[in-house]
């Protein structure tokens, strides 16, 4: 882990004014490739062309910063943004080597580089792929992004940040009391953090359906925030506290409210609030009572809500993708695995099955 800690530990700030965005309307998959600047708010999805470098400093939402191209050559690039309910999803590439100075917006900013041909830098830092970054709100910005960078990155207000992690590790807030903090996982967790935001940030630009889902849009949030700061936390010594007892006793209160619900919505954050423990405290209760990980469990909780409308729907009125998007599957390729490999069927199997729901019994004498 690299991050410096000068200060104790103090609590986040509050919480900003939301960060104006481009008032010239757009279409639903418009790319915007001329050069104006961005003004009051505007359509949820931006797609910009970055053509120099600018015109596209220009477009960063709610940021002072400067842009200098270093490397020789024309710029290309692509900077993606969709408005979410609780923040903002970012994806960027550039082709030549960038240098960033300024201030970031008034949010905080959690990003994952994705792809970096030559040096990257943060504050003189040296970052690579599958790196993990924490700006705070209004911080210095002092950047250096290789040639071909690639980063998908979240913006939050102070509340929502703190909302996806109510119960803080005790170091955590002492890890990024910088403007910049960097965090490097371990190289299996390096490896599926960014896969798992490479492939969010393909599922926002291609899947219209999904933009359009505000269930599947603030699953897609609280998923790659909490998998963000789950991986964040993990480089963080353990603290034994003694809160085990108590978050084990509370996996069967969990589990019941489960069936009693369809917990579409919740988040592993939440449950670390309900059980009122820090998250791996919350993972080791759920491994010991149930051998699956409190996002695994949810995960299986919505994957059965999906089975039961399925077997429940009409084939001429239900829809997979409708069923899916509905319960906050926001990646419907990945949602059709997991159904699979969980039920041994494919969702269309049990739409179209002729027995759906009905079981078989054998008379005994």
């Amino acid at each position: 882990m690299k991050a410096h800690n000068q200060n104790p530990r103090r609590s986040f700030a509050s919480p900003p004014a939301r960060s104006p965005e481009c008032s010239q309307p757009l279409g639903e998959d418009a790319t915007r490739t001329q050069t104006a600047p961005p003004a009051t708010r505007g359509t949820d999805y931006l797609e910009y062309i970055i053509r120099d470098a600018d015109s596209y400093a220009s477009v960063l939402s709610g940021a002072d910063i400067e842009i200098s191209q270093l490397d020789r050559g024309r710029l290309r690039g692509r900077h993606v943004r969709l408005d979410l309910p609780d923040g903002q999803f970012s994806y960027i590439e550039t082709s030549l080597s960038l240098r960033g100075t300024g201030t970031f917006p008034n949010l905080w900013t959690l990003s994952v580089i994705l792809d970096s041909e030559t040096q990257s830098l943060q504050h003189g830092v040296e970052v690579r792929p599958g790196s993990l970054m924490i700006h705070r709100p209004g911080a210095e910005h002092d950047g250096v992004y290789g040639r071909k960078f690639k980063v998908a990155c979240f913006n939050l207000p102070d509340d929502v940040f703190a909302k996806h992690f109510p119960q803080l590790h005790p170091q955590f807030q002492d890890a990024i009391v910088e403007p910049c903090s960097v965090f490097e996982p371990s190289p299996n967790l390096r490896h599926k953090i960014m896969e798992r935001f490479a492939a969010g940030a393909a599922i926002i630009q291609s899947g219209s359906q999904v933009r359009r889902s505000p269930v599947a849009l603030a699953k897609f949030e609280k998923e790659l925030v909490c998998d963000f700061l789950r991986a964040v936390e993990q480089q963080l010594p353990e603290h034994p506290d003694g809160a085990e007892q108590r978050a084990a006793a509370m996996v069967r209160e969990i589990d019941q409210y489960a069936h009693r619900s369809f917990l579409v919505s919740s988040s592993v954050a939440e449950l670390c609030a309900l059980c009122e423990v820090p998250r791996r405290t919350l993972n080791r209760a759920f491994q010991n009572a149930l051998g699956m990980g409190p996002a695994t469990y949810l995960r299986r909780v919505r994957l059965n809500c999906a089975r039961r409308a399925l077997q429940q729907g009409s084939t001429v009125s239900t829809s997979v993708t409708d069923v899916a998007l509905g319960l906050g599957f926001w990646h419907l390729g990945r949602f059709a695995e997991q159904y699979l490999e969980l039920f041994g069927e494919s969702p269309h199997e049990t739409l179209h099955r002729e027995d759906r729901g009905v079981g078989t019994a054998r008379a005994r004498r």
